[in-house]
């Protein structure tokens, strides 16, 4: 968060071709994948890899 509240001020008036600015949409996307991921083990308190695979093999 610290890094985006000073990066995006100095993204002001950058020019990005269509190739960068895909670029950039699929990283947010993996951003808010990690982020959907962490939400997800705190509300089920699975921190580890072996919880998730086991509720996966569950069909949980």
């Amino acid at each position: 968060m610290a890094t985006l509240g000073r990066l995006v001020p100095q993204m002001r008036g950058q020019e990005f071709t269509d190739d960068e600015r895909e670029t950039v949409r699929r990283q947010i996307g993996r951003v808010r994948a990690a982020a959907d991921r962490l939400e997800g083990a705190l509300d089920n308190g699975e921190f580890t890899l072996d919880e998730q695979l086991a509720r996966l093999l569950k069909g949980q």
